[in-house]
């Protein structure tokens, strides 16, 4: 069966059976019934998560990439009959390698979904039967439904191939004839990647209490070739069990209003009289202040309406555990998504399929289709390019099916936002059955001539992509999604958020931020890359192409007058503001001559906020901080204000307008440092744990020094984090760090503290005086590139995001 491209590894388990120029038959050498072929068959059962005889494979760089498993050499044969029949002659001459292999991976990947699931189908009754013969007293527990599984082996002096059972409650593995392994998440302690061991792959370690209140641990390692789906699941699962156990009465700091209110109906689909509008398109659009409660299955799980490719279990003992483990998936998946796109929690995805993105040539990634949006990430292992799009449906002009770009067949989907779609198109219904409208009814394709000046216009030219080409295996099925979701907007007429440049306007409509470029030639450098960049993967705004280079040119530092823009686009905010406009003045105006204990706090410190800045000594700039903080106050009650979020409001006021800072700010609260400004802020102190145990491995001089002059490094840089550096380093290095924070996460924190240290460590070491080593880390003239040099490459090989997210699932079960 076709499955989706993934890794081939070691080819040392296998034996080449056929070769064209592009692919390979491969045969196991596990069925030989010799001593090598023992271990093979270990290594592979531990290895694999489909460890089958036979399969194609996919001549990739840098690495070859398995496109279909079977036992059965017949169906490899008629797979391989397919390629050399179908797929290869499809490929012209003039496509380079690279654009085969993308071109591959994409139709393929489009194919495999509905094999994958069928063969899931057959297998998981026999595995549901299992799980509840070899744990009967498990499976009989009410929060102890089987939610997957996964063949792994586990480390008992050498490897012991077995399933991995995960439950909502417990992590259970089985390996004949009578090893049997609970372990409750509640006792876990730690969950870990651990390093390769020759041959054999990647594990998971778990370290966990033998019992409740005990301090005794155990660890068990677990190995698997496709490690990351499991890790994933079992730390999604830990990290739910921990948050139970820290918050037993379910509180939240989440915002009471919505922090995206959806303008759908909960009704399940939208009317209309076309026959061929599928079933799983997204309710219709009202007004922006209906909101629907969030898809939530009676076990508190957030699930989504849809996801393409799914099916209905076949069998009533599967189908009682696919619910649950649909919902998980589901739930991982919408985190993920708006995680990846830094889009509104609340948003839901809908869609998803492999595709390729259209720019010069063709880039393997996937399509990502929500209520408000469709996205698109390359894949970075087959095209070697990092890109993210993300469009929203209220921005675009058109869609439209067609048939070829650049002479290449395909079946794509073209996608023009509003500024191209009004230049070229009449004023008149979007819905009009003229030759002009931008949506003909049958979605009708356009001249592939046509298509072709076009393109070749925009590759002399260079202009901003305002054209966004699709192509996709399940076209008409993705098309018939998107235009309905896209109408529902049309009809709707939903508000538009401000200007670009209304939106980077700081105090008094101009950038009121001091800081000036050391030199007018720095100056112009910078501003000169960035309009560059604009220019080619533009416009500026939420729909501006985000690649490699984008990330080069924030760790350079943004020019000060596009600051308050370019935080919005790359901390995602805007996208926030794009689903809710208006949304702060009615906040405001709802609450207007309304006090709380919280608005009493905010009014102590408004003035002395940022105290060394003009604007905030006059009324104009005491008004909007005041503005941005009652109104972020009123939206998270639970919150309300807590010292440093005036501080850091600030910051943004002088970059950009009061609703732009309002989004930002909401953006830094509740997705960047969760639990920060909390009143238990459990999020920052257990960061602090975390900073203390990596600065003790990296300079456990200075730790100790720290320790002993009285000055804790816990104590030292929580002002740091809580006010992401503004005010504890020099105004210049604080605005970089901020830059790279908003458009990299939090792990930038972690990284710019270590590399404040690495600088200072001799300086430190010669005061023992812990006031003086404050005063000397701010007054301290630092050159900026070179410390934001060390803060991105210095430390980027140890601080990982997995490991800071390990060390704050360890630490958060201890505190």
């Amino acid at each position: 069966m076709w499955i989706i491209p993934r890794a081939q590894g070691t080819t040392l388990l296998w034996t080449k059976l056929q070769e064209n120029a592009m692919f390979i038959v491969l045969k196991s050498r596990s069925d030989s019934g010799t001593l090598v072929a023992s271990f093979v068959s270990v290594v592979l059962t531990t290895t694999e998560d489909q460890p089958l005889t036979y399969r194609i494979v996919l001549k990739a760089e840098p690495a070859q990439m398995v496109v279909a498993v079977s036992n059965s050499l017949e169906q490899i044969r008629k797979h391989w009959d397919w390629i050399e029949a179908d797929m290869m002659p499809k490929m012209l001459d003039s496509m380079d390698y690279r654009d085969k292999v993308q071109f591959i991976v994409s139709k393929i990947a489009s194919m495999a979904t509905a094999g994958e699931e069928e063969e899931e189908d057959q297998n998981e009754e026999a595995v549901v039967t299992r799980f509840h013969r070899e744990f009967p007293l498990v499976s009989a527990g009410q929060s102890q439904k089987l939610l997957t599984y996964f063949r792994t082996s586990l480390w008992v002096r050498m490897p012991t191939k077995g399933t991995m059972f995960i439950t909502e409650a417990s992590v259970c593995y089985h390996s004949p004839p009578n090893i049997r392994i609970v372990i409750p998440f509640k006792l876990i302690s730690n969950i870990s990647k651990e390093s390769a061991l020759g041959l054999i792959p990647n594990s998971i370690k778990i370290s966990a209490y033998d019992q409740p209140g005990s301090k005794k641990e155990q660890q068990y390692y677990f190995t698997f070739f496709s490690r990351d789906e499991a890790y994933s699941t079992l730390c999604q699962l830990w990290k739910m069990a921990i948050e139970q156990l820290a918050n037993p009465s379910d509180e939240s700091s989440s915002p009471s209003c919505p922090s995206t209110p959806s303008s759908f109906t909960s009704s399940s689909t939208f009317s209309s009289s076309t026959p061929s509008t599928p079933s799983h398109v997204p309710p219709s659009i009202t007004s922006r202040s209906e909101v629907p409660p969030s898809p939530v299955l009676a076990d508190g799980m957030f699930m989504s309406p849809i996801i393409t490719g799914s099916t209905q279990p076949s069998s009533p003992m599967v189908a009682s555990i696919r619910p649950t483990k649909y919902s998980l998936d589901m739930q991982k998946r919408n985190i993920d998504y708006t995680s990846l796109f830094k889009l509104p929690s609340t948003e839901v995805l809908l869609e998803e399929h492999w595709c390729s993105y259209w720019r010069k040539s063709y880039i393997v990634g996937k399509l990502y289709v929500s209520y408000n949006f469709c996205c698109f990430q390359a894949n970075e292992v087959v095209s070697a390019k990092e890109l993210y799009v993300v469009l929203s449906f209220k921005q675009i002009g058109s869609i439209q099916k067609v048939n070829s770009i650049m002479g290449l067949v395909g079946s794509s989907i073209k996608v023009i936002l509003n500024a191209e779609a009004s230049s070229s198109s009449s004023s008149s219904s979007p819905f009009s059955s003229s030759s002009s409208s931008p949506l003909t009814s049958s979605g009708g394709s356009e001249d592939s001539s046509n298509i072709n000046n076009k393109e070749k216009e925009g590759k002399e030219k260079d202009k901003s992509p305002r054209e966004h080409f699709f192509l996709l295996y399940n076209r008409d099925q993705t098309f018939d999604s998107m235009t309905n979701i896209w109408r529902q907007h049309v009809l709707a007429k939903t508000a538009l958020i401000p200007s670009v440049q209304s939106m980077g306007e700081g105090g008094n409509s101009v950038v009121a931020s001091p800081y000036v470029e050391p030199s007018e030639q720095l100056r112009v450098y910078k501003a000169n890359l960035w309009d560059k960049y604009i220019t080619k993967n533009g416009p500026l705004g939420l729909s501006m192409l985000k690649t490699r280079k984008l990330r080069e040119l924030v760790r350079l530092g943004t020019p000060e007058e596009m600051r308050g823009i370019v935080w919005l686009i790359t901390s995602g905010a805007i996208a926030s503001w794009e689903v809710n406009p208006g949304y702060f003045q009615e906040i405001l105006t709802e609450h207007k001559d309304m006090t709380s204990l919280a608005i009493e706090e905010i009014e102590k410190d408004l003035h002395r906020t940022l105290g060394k800045q003009p604007y905030f000594k006059t009324d104009d700039g005491i008004l909007r901080l005041r503005n941005v903080l009652v109104a972020y106050s009123w939206r998270n009650p639970a919150i309300g204000y807590c010292q440093a979020m005036n501080v850091v409001a600030g910051m943004f006021l002088l970059h950009c307008s009061e609703e732009a800072a309002f989004w930002l700010l909401c953006k830094v609260c509740e997705d960047l440092l969760t639990d920060y400004y909390s009143t238990a802020m459990i999020g920052s102190i257990v960061d602090q744990k975390i900073f203390a145990i990596i600065t003790q491995n990296h300079f456990p001089k200075l730790y100790q020094h720290l320790e002993k002059i009285g000055l804790p490094i816990n104590i030292l840089s929580l002002p740091w984090f809580m006010c992401l550096f503004i005010g504890y380093i020099p105004w210049e290095v604080a605005l970089r760090v901020l830059d790279g924070f908003l458009y990299e996460g939090p792990l930038v924190l972690f990284q710019a503290g270590l590399a404040i240290l690495k600088v200072n460590q001799d300086d430190i070491l010669a005061l023992d005086d812990s006031e003086q080593v404050v005063d000397m880390m701010k007054a301290r003239h630092y050159d900026a590139q070179q410390l934001m040099d060390t803060t991105f490459h210095h430390f980027a090989l140890t601080i990982t995001p997995d490991y800071i997210a390990e060390l704050r699932n360890s630490q958060k079960y201890k505190t």
